[in-house]
């Protein structure tokens, strides 16, 4: 570690003492690092609207596949918010609390309160301005809302899911990129149009291309693991789809989707016995990476599902 970077722990340790705060530090927090996890690194794939039952061998045979790998914590009923629009589930998925504190009820990310429940990446910057972190997403507003200010980089051109896709590709392949979020949001696009559900064509072939973006990325990161890089790889969706909508909070096919977290070494929670919400993925990502902050525990409403 850099002596600059035990300089600013011993900076942010006065500030929470003293009461301080700027655009970062909350008052009264006190953010430490574990030493031998800080130079882990994250990919987090977001697909937007992935009913479960649509994960399918023959729809998406990457995901199923590795659906079935024992170094994989894998849930098909991973339980969304109690309002099932994007904003609420993306705002959870990345503060790690739910929509009664970051106060985000629709997509119009009116009255948000991000400022006292930050996404995981204010964790990260605030104790470690080195950690690079980025967010590329089709559906702007994820950063335009959320991300846009508590990462190094945070696209807000129009972007459709090819751009999504061949960006990360390339931010992997020619950057330093340590914590990389995604999402992909064609898959909504299709549901609306056409129909969620295993049954639609157009739906499932949406799904198929992201299936294999994602393979094409994982291969990435298997490159980077065999070269020492040590990557925690992440699928989540917001929601899941009935018809042509997702209004209906109380319809397993809308409010389970699906969560995967894959390591070759780590032990995850067991697949049979821990049910993941939409909180849990922000306190996976800080613990994997050795942050730990007085402020987040204190506040989440998801749980690690390392073991």
């Amino acid at each position: 570690m850099s002596k600059s970077f035990y300089i600013k722990l011993i900076i942010i340790f006065l500030i929470a003492s003293c009461g301080g705060k700027d655009d970062y530090i909350i008052p009264d927090d006190i953010i430490t690092i574990d030493p031998l996890k800080i130079d882990r690194k994250v990919l987090v794939i977001g697909i937007d609207g992935f009913r479960s039952d649509a994960m399918q061998e023959t729809f998406t045979p990457f995901m199923y596949n590795l659906s079935q790998k024992n170094n994989v914590y894998f849930n098909s009923t991973h339980i969304v918010e109690g309002i099932t629009y994007s904003g609420p589930n993306w705002s959870s998925i990345l503060t790690g609390v739910h929509m009664n504190k970051h106060n985000v009820t629709d997509n119009s990310f009116d009255n948000h309160n991000y400022a006292q429940y930050p996404p995981f990446f204010h964790y990260m910057e605030t104790i470690n301005e080195d950690i690079y972190t980025a967010s590329i997403v089709n559906w702007i507003p994820i950063n335009a809302y959320i991300a846009s200010d508590y990462t190094d980089y945070a696209s807000l051109d129009p972007i459709d899911d090819a751009m999504v896709f061949e960006s990360a590709k390339q931010m992997l392949l020619d950057s330093n990129v340590d914590v990389l979020f995604l999402q992909f949001d064609e898959s909504d696009g299709a549901g609306h149009a056409h129909g969620f559900s295993p049954l639609i064509e157009a739906y499932t072939d949406t799904l198929n291309s992201l299936d294999t973006y994602s393979q094409a990325l994982f291969e990435i990161i298997e490159n980077k693991r065999a070269n020492g890089e040590d990557w925690l790889f992440m699928i989540v969706s917001d929601h899941g789809g009935e018809g042509t909508s997702h209004g209906d909070a109380n319809d397993p096919n809308i409010n389970q989707t699906i969560f995967f977290a894959q390591h070759p070494e780590l032990t995850f929670k067991a697949n049979c016995c821990y049910i993941s919400s939409q909180a849990d993925l922000a306190p996976t990502i800080l613990d994997f990476i050795g942050i730990s902050s007085t402020q987040f525990s204190n506040n989440t409403d998801g749980n690690t599902i390392i073991n």
